[in-house]
């Protein structure tokens, strides 16, 4: 009885430091978590319910309350951990877990992962990899693009014809050690407070960013069309794209359309990056925030050479104009 007094009283503490959906009065009576891998881009996280009858119940239910919240971690792969709690009255309240902020509990929240999920023993690996910071940072990606193309495909070199937020912008590139040529690109700006806030945020994902198309249903690749991708591998995302109603492209090139770029972390998740009109790219990893820099923290010049995490693959460029349907 001692024992379940104290965890009483530490889960009102805890509540009280980070819910937004309470304000100290949630009640531990019939209490059930739900926790929220945060580790994929595109595809939907994976969650799972954690109740009384649970092995690890006690010690979650314990050691979710010491100490206020931590941010998710700005990278692509795993982020962290989300527990939401909800009583038997239907009150809700959550907490973040970073990561490599909180390696008991971050580890044990691992070990509940239950089989049915389906995770492979190489994202397992991954989390694990950053539960316990062994992560490398600027891997260079496997495109044998990447040995060819030594200048960023997009200088700060712009010109526009007027000032307007539907102007094209001219950028100078160097394609394949070829000569300088003109690209017309189209006129995204980097605009964060249009993408950080909830219920945005949470509900719309790399693909949604990268088309600027805010559907608030976490929009997959071929979803619109009624045929989605079948396995995530590059070409069966990038032909998902194309049913869409996006361009395939060959260069980075996209006319008077936008430019975006597709990646892969080969057979787990795909990403977008979005070419914006000051000639840098940005993108959002799943429910996170939408930001300009790479996993090391660096301006993106280039989706080839820049620090993308986990994933290694470079699929293939795709512009994005009125035709695009994306849901």
């Amino acid at each position: 009885m001692a024992r379940t007094g104290v965890q009483w009283s530490l889960f009102v503490i805890g509540i009280c430091l980070f819910s937004e959906l309470v304000q100290c009065t949630f009640l531990n009576v019939g209490v059930r978590y739900k926790v929220g891998m945060n580790v994929f881009s595109g595809r939907q996280n994976p969650e799972w319910d954690i109740d009384e009858k649970h092995s690890l119940y006690d010690r979650i239910s314990w050691l979710v309350n010491e100490g206020p919240p931590t941010p998710m971690d700005d990278s692509l792969g795993y982020e962290g951990f989300v527990v939401e709690a909800t009583n038997a009255m239907g009150q809700r309240a959550w907490k973040t877990i970073g990561r490599h902020t909180n390696r008991r509990l971050e580890s044990i929240l691992l070990r509940s992962c239950p089989s049915s999920e389906g995770l492979s023993q190489s994202v397992m690996n991954h989390v694990y990899s950053g539960i316990v910071g062994q992560y490398r940072r600027k891997v260079l990606p496997n495109s044998p693009i990447s040995k060819i193309v030594r200048q960023p495909i997009a200088r700060v070199s712009i010109t526009t014809n007027n000032d307007d937020e539907s102007s094209h912008v001219i950028i100078k590139q160097r394609l394949y050690r070829k000569k300088r040529q003109a690209a017309r690109v189209c006129s995204t700006r980097f605009q964060p407070e249009n993408w950080n806030i909830d219920p945005i945020q949470r509900r719309n994902n790399c693909y949604n960013y990268a088309t600027n198309i805010q559907t608030n249903t976490f929009a997959q690749p071929g979803r619109a069309s009624g045929r989605r991708y079948r396995e995530n591998v590059g070409g069966e995302v990038y032909s998902a794209c194309l049913r869409d109603g996006l361009t395939g492209l060959r260069a980075p090139d996209a006319g008077t359309e936008c430019l975006i770029a597709l990646v892969v972390w080969p057979g787990e998740d795909y990403h977008f990056y979005r070419l914006d009109n000051n000639g840098y790219w940005s993108h959002k990893s799943g429910r996170t925030e939408a930001r300009n820099t790479d996993d090391s923290g660096d301006p993106i010049i280039d989706p080839r050479t820049a620090d993308r995490g986990p994933y290694s693959d470079f699929v293939g460029w795709l512009g994005v104009g009125p035709r695009a349907r994306v849901n």
